[in-house]
């Protein structure tokens, strides 16, 4: 069967106009690293911006892309394939935080997390945070990395089987990579209990110190949902999810189980969201206050990388520090994540940024989500990583 794939397009819904830029892909039985070999080669790409020399950590089998957004009036993101040595260097020179957004039942993301854990640990002490255990859990990740206790046990002392639900064979490569490292684990998501309030009652269900250890500056909690930058992710990433959480009709139980008279009310699913990366921008934020010269790498789902407005932005805000000394990687993407149609039953096309303002407006509001106040697109993400054992 041929199918056809978009594979390079950018997309808004905004009034001031859309332009897509489009390379399309025949391939018969085209894998995802095809496609995007394809798109690398058929796209406008810039010439590389960096000067560092190839190195021997490699990871094994990968094929790794700049995002290079565009906010010219021609607004052409493109992908500019950077090698794996390269690349390392590029997530670790001068960088506080790396956001690796993986699937979180695939082995190749678990895979190549791994790999890069032990890469970039071998530059550079590094922390690893995990969207996958909840915070009331860390000295069970503590004793772990320090041998004191299993995996089988660790697994147990964090609830995994209630709690994430996500195969824990798939995690094993990145546990046993830290604890052959040292690299320390780190609990980053909401508790069950305390998400689950706010999903049936809002912020004001949930107890005022709860509260402020997820939110701990109210202030620029509000204020960075305030741009229009953040609307559009809004619109085209949170909104889409609630919507197929409808369409699935998964909306009738909290986190906990809690069942619901009706669907949860959109305020209180984007309510429980905007904790959900709160919580792990801040607490990963804290632990790079206290560990200056440390590299955090956070394990989470892509939905919390793409676009930048999850954690990654909320995590530069938090830490005072410029949007560039964050890396967002996506892994193994496939045009359906980077679409607000996430249950389509066809192939949708495949979007490198979003667009959120008039071309050469000054956007000095939307700088916390973008690297400088004249960019007036959203990039995917920096990289786009390719590698590991592709599932079947």
């Amino acid at each position: 069967m041929l199918v056809t794939v978009v594979v390079l397009v950018h997309v808004s819904a905004l009034s001031v106009g859309t332009r897509r830029s489009v390379v399309r892909c025949n391939h018969e039985g085209a894998s995802r690293r095809e496609v995007f070999s394809a798109a690398a080669a058929a796209a406008t790409t810039v010439p590389s911006a960096w000067g560092f020399e190839d190195n021997e950590m490699l990871v094994a089998q990968s094929v790794t892309y700049l995002v290079v957004p565009d906010s010219s009036p021609r607004l052409h993101p493109s992908l500019e394939p950077i090698n794996g040595g390269r690349a390392i260097e590029y997530l670790s020179k001068g960088t506080r935080g790396v956001f690796l957004g993986e699937h979180h039942d695939a082995s190749a993301d678990h895979a190549v997390q791994a790999e890069l854990i032990r890469s970039l640990s071998s530059r550079r002490q590094c922390c690893v945070g995990l969207e996958a255990v909840q915070q009331r859990f860390q000295p069970a990740l503590d004793l772990y990395v320090d041998r004191k206790i299993s995996a089988t046990e660790m697994r147990r002392r964090v609830e995994w089987d209630s709690r994430w639900v996500w195969p824990f064979e798939r995690y094993l490569p990145v546990f046993e990579a830290c604890r052959a490292t040292g690299t320390k684990l780190l609990a980053l998501n909401v508790d069950s209990e305390d998400l689950a309030k706010v999903e049936v009652g809002g912020y004001a269900n949930l107890e005022r110190s709860a509260l402020n250890r997820y939110v701990p500056d109210g202030q620029i909690f509000v204020q960075f949902a305030n741009t229009t930058a953040f609307r559009e992710y809004v619109r085209y990433v949170i909104e889409p999810s609630y919507n197929a959480h409808a369409q699935m009709g998964i909306l009738r139980t909290t986190i906990t189980g809690q069942l619901l008279d009706a669907d949860m009310p959109f305020a209180n699913f984007y309510s429980g969201r905007m904790l959900w990366d709160s919580s792990m921008a801040n607490i990963a934020a804290d632990y790079c206050r206290e560990n200056p010269t440390h590299l955090f790498i956070g394990l989470v789902g892509a939905d919390h990388v793409k676009f930048g407005c999850g954690v990654p932005a909320r995590f530069a805000l938090a830490l005072d520090v410029p949007l560039p000394r964050v890396k967002s990687v996506l892994l193994n993407p496939s045009p359906f994540d980077t679409s607000p149609d996430i249950i389509s039953t066809s192939v949708p096309p495949f979007t490198l940024q979003l667009r959120f303002a008039e071309v050469g407006a000054k956007n000095t509001a939307d700088a916390r989500q973008t690297a400088s106040p004249q960019q007036s697109v959203l990039p995917l993400a920096d990289l786009i990583w390719l590698g590991g054992v592709e599932d079947a």
